[in-house]
């Protein structure tokens, strides 16, 4: 058996294991595996070949405890079963991974104490940074994050008051665009459908809706906010209460995607005809908003984009560049089709 099979059957290799068979120090494969560009390319090829024999894998952990800090992000998001969140995490990574960082993912499930108790946890770990998705985090987790002093950065809305960077889009704009977009084309009781109203993103596109109905002196009355979560289903049971409570409701402005493409099916299932009795719009332009029929009039929101941003934020601020209460404000774009 060699003696590389020897070490690995013993438990864990350690730096030691990697130094004593590169023949050098400690301090010398340390510094080779956190700052390459400081060794020699001769002795990093033997460190590096050291490592590949005994797979050794850096202790995340204890390079944290040494330092204070870590290679860990922390992103915590409304719900991972969104698609906005997806796009947006998987920009994050496109930047973070290659750079060595990694991402500690946290689900808040749309509550409130449950973002505060998912970030005091990760707190613990010693995070690089900490990215927040959605806005309006809270008096809570500001205190917190201020007192971390480390850089944070609020993505998807426009923060009334930002932490410390901020990224996203005009969701003020976004609602205001849409519901002109409707007006325009003729309809006249507009309503606005929204679930887990408390997030301030969401909160924004119905401030939009509201502003252009009152711009054109048109009533924002027929509203509906349910504590339900946004889907397919919730869209769908919201429909019957619209039409009990406003029968002469001529356009539904949903807060997101899935809500608008649960009230098109139910309309399909109760045979009304959309967009003729019924214009229906959304939120994020989803797979679904163009694979559906009618089609549903969507705004594009750049998540991914977002995502790559807040990434080169965070790596800005760590190599010392004065980015600190940077806010980024990009363009949505309105996919207007059949359904309006």
């Amino acid at each position: 058996m060699s003696e590389a099979k020897k070490r690995r059957s013993t438990g864990r290799v350690t730096l030691n294991d990697v130094a004593q068979l590169a023949g050098v120090g400690a301090m010398t494969v340390s510094r080779a595996l956190r700052t390459p560009e400081l060794v020699s390319d001769k002795m990093r090829e033997r460190i590096d070949a050291a490592v590949d024999e005994l797979g050794y894998i850096p202790n995340r952990a204890a390079g944290a405890l040494a330092s204070a800090t870590s290679q860990t992000i922390v992103v915590i998001v409304p719900s991972l079963t969104e698609r906005g969140c997806g796009d947006m995490i998987a920009g994050l990574q496109q930047t973070l991974l290659d750079e060595g960082y990694q991402i500690m993912l946290g689900d808040a499930q749309h509550l409130k104490l449950q973002e505060e108790s998912l970030l005091t946890s990760f707190l613990q770990h010693n995070p690089a940074a900490v990215v927040l998705f959605g806005g309006d985090p809270g008096e809570t987790i500001r205190t917190r994050l201020q007192a971390a002093r480390l850089p944070v950065v609020e993505v998807g809305a426009m923060a009334r008051q930002p932490i410390d960077m901020n990224v996203g889009v005009s969701n003020f704009d976004a609602g205001y665009q849409l519901t002109r977009h409707l007006i325009e084309r003729g309809y006249r009781n507009i309503g606005f459908l929204c679930a887990r109203q408390e997030q301030w993103m969401l909160q924004q596109r119905m401030q939009g809706w509201q502003k252009a109905l009152l711009d054109n002196y048109l009533s924002p009355d027929a509203i509906i906010n349910t504590s339900e979560l946004p889907s397919f289903s919730t869209g769908a049971a919201m429909l019957g209460e619209f039409l009990l409570r406003w029968p002469e409701l001529d356009a539904l402005v949903c807060v997101n995607d899935e809500l608008a493409a649960g009230v098109l099916f139910e309309c399909q299932r109760r045979h009304l005809s959309v967009p003729g009795k019924l214009a229906i719009a959304g939120f994020d332009d989803l797979d679904v908003a163009r694979a559906c029929y009618p089609a549903l009039t969507s705004v594009r929101i750049p998540y991914r984009q977002m995502g790559l941003e807040a990434a080169e934020l965070i790596l800005r601020q760590l190599a010392g560049d004065p980015v600190m209460g940077t806010a980024l404000t990009l363009d949505f774009q309105l996919q207007k089709r059949q359904s309006s």
